[in-house]
């Protein structure tokens, strides 16, 4: 493969996960994030004027399916590689996209650690396929491994993400803790995230469980200490 970085566009309707989803795959050693559109036009008109390796690719927009954008693309032998992100309920969708010659799937909701791991699959996918070295049967079946068609990847078995945790609340939750900074109680946080507060505590254990926040008992005069989160520094 040549030094040159996967150029790669987003598109999801929703503005802040686009966004999300963009600056990690920036982050991504080998990677370039080209463009982002939140409708089938926008997508169509940026792949053709970015011209990306790869599209990650939400399959529900405002205007048409991301199926359709898929078929368009195809039929107008635009060459790059799709992820396609749906739900595990739509197989026929899933069936669809194979017809089609997807490269993978994200069934949601999916962590940015399964993101992570089928960006590494796609540059290796690259990197064999534009080797020097002459193909024969065992490197077709080893590009072959890495694509989603293969049952036995991991991605094509829907990854239910850990306790119920959604991405989307989530990155909603974490964006306010990086924004505040200071400590912030479990009301606080349901206030300015716009869920409950039991969510909040549902979210928050997660958050401590892998590291991304610290807790703080704030002692009263009175009855229970009172737990407050930030994110960790």
């Amino acid at each position: 493969m040549s030094n040159s970085p996967i150029r790669v566009v987003v598109v999801d309707d929703d503005f802040m996960i686009a966004r999300m989803h963009g600056k990690f795959i920036s982050s991504q050693e080998g990677y370039e994030l080209v463009g982002t559109a939140h409708n089938y036009e926008q997508a169509l008109s940026t792949t053709i004027t970015m011209k990306p390796d790869l599209i990650m690719l939400d399959v529900y927009l405002p205007d048409q399916s991301g199926i359709e954008l898929v078929r368009t693309i195809r039929s107008q032998n635009l060459p790059c590689d799709i992820i396609l992100i749906t739900a595990a309920k739509e197989r026929e969708i899933v069936e669809e996209g194979f017809r089609l010659g997807i490269f993978d799937y994200l069934f949601k909701p999916f962590d940015l650690e399964h993101l992570r791991n089928t960006l590494i699959k796609y540059i290796q996918f690259k990197s064999r396929l534009s080797s020097s070295d002459p193909l024969n049967q065992e490197s077709l079946d080893n590009l072959k491994k890495l694509r989603a068609p293969d049952s036995s990847t991991s991605t094509i078995t829907p990854n239910p993400f850990q306790k119920g945790i959604d991405i989307r609340t989530l990155e909603r939750i974490k964006q306010y803790l990086e924004e505040i900074k200071d400590y912030q109680n479990v009301d606080q946080i349901a206030q300015r995230a716009g869920v409950s507060r039991s969510t909040v505590r549902n979210y928050m254990t997660y958050l401590l469980e892998e590291h991304i926040v610290e807790e703080y008992l704030q002692y009263g005069t009175i009855g229970r200490p009172q737990r407050l989160y930030r994110m960790k520094v």
